[in-house]
């Protein structure tokens, strides 16, 4: 056989097996916790009319400790979706989540073009998932004016715009064996409700 032939094929086979020993689970594991709660003002903050807009960083929802002691490999994360939830009335709305992790390690995986992944060596490491804040914006309504005798000065009274009365946050993740899911937070069920980690907004 040729020598080069030879040679080519040995070093397939080395990556072959650094590619199967890097897939498998030694030395390497995965501790995942979801909070229990988050604040209200973090995740639904007030804020005055004109002061501010848009969607800024919120509180984290879930961590993974990620240990690896072995060969570098890759981990994909889990696919999130996130509602917020007002249980008295029944209404959801959809809030966005993302990964902390750098646009290096953000790139395509290597199994799919639309998973986040992370790159890991002989370490350990924890990664956070955020959500998004949705503000609720105060504005100032001014009352009909007083008649004149009246020396006591009227303050406007603040009106919280919508949204509000949130008070459960439901958070699911899926990891890229599951079976595609998207919750409809504007109609949840209680099947889509049980497959979802609760978190309580106080």
């Amino acid at each position: 056989m040729n020598r080069n032939l030879l040679g080519a094929l040995v070093c397939v086979g080395v990556l072959v097996v650094l590619t199967l020993l890097s897939a498998i689970p030694f030395g390497f594991s995965v501790v995942s916790q979801t909070v229990p709660s988050i604040l209200s003002s973090q995740v639904i903050p007030v804020v005055q009319e004109g002061k501010g807009y848009g969607q800024a960083p919120g509180p984290v929802v879930h961590r993974i400790l990620l240990t690896n002691t072995f060969l570098p490999r890759q981990y994909v994360l889990p696919r999130a979706y996130g509602c917020l939830y007002n249980t008295e009335n029944k209404q959801g709305q959809y809030i966005n989540l993302r990964w902390q992790i750098s646009q290096l390690e953000s790139k395509v995986s290597d199994f799919s073009s639309n998973e986040n992944v992370v790159q890991l060596g002989r370490e350990t490491r924890t990664v956070e998932l955020t959500v998004d804040q949705m503000v609720r914006w105060e504005r100032m309504t001014y009352p009909q004016p007083v008649p004149a005798d009246v020396t006591r000065p009227v303050k406007p009274a603040p009106v919280v715009e919508y949204p509000e009365g949130f008070d459960t946050l439901y958070l699911w993740l899926l990891d890229r064996n599951a079976q595609d899911f998207y919750p409809e937070c504007s109609a949840l069920q209680p099947s889509d409700m049980a497959k979802a980690n609760r978190i309580e907004i106080v």
